[in-house]
């Protein structure tokens, strides 16, 4: 790969463009979103550019938890590789997975908990 301007990389062999990625920066884009993306930037500014700090993100999704819950059994129930409580759990744990760095283990388990007792008339 050759170094590129602003971000943009090319091969040697063909050119091939794409912006580095800030892996946290994604994960705080997919937590407003499930946290709902109004109470995010009303308390933070765009999720794009905020910069809320681990105490007061946290505090943020402990009041959102519910919110957190019902989008991501949104998600659930619109994926295509959902199928059954079974693929939902493997769904909810590759989400949570992702997500790590910005939850406790306590509020990891709330969502798993309540997400469980969402789908399990399934």
């Amino acid at each position: 790969m050759l170094p590129g301007k602003d971000g943009l990389v090319a091969s040697r062999r063909y050119l091939v463009y794409h912006r580095d990625v800030n892996p946290q920066r994604e994960q705080i884009l997919q937590l407003a979103r499930l946290a709902g993306g109004d109470a995010f930037a009303g308390r933070f500014g765009p999720p794009q550019t905020a910069e809320p700090s681990p105490e007061a993100l946290r505090e943020f999704v402990d009041g959102r938890l519910g919110e957190i819950v019902g989008h991501l059994v949104e998600e659930a129930v619109a994926s295509d590789d959902v199928t059954d409580v079974d693929s939902a759990g493997r769904y909810l744990a590759d989400r949570l997975a992702f997500l790590s760095a910005l939850l406790t283990d306590s509020q990891a388990g709330s969502i798993r908990s309540a997400f469980r007792e969402q789908i399990s008339g399934w």
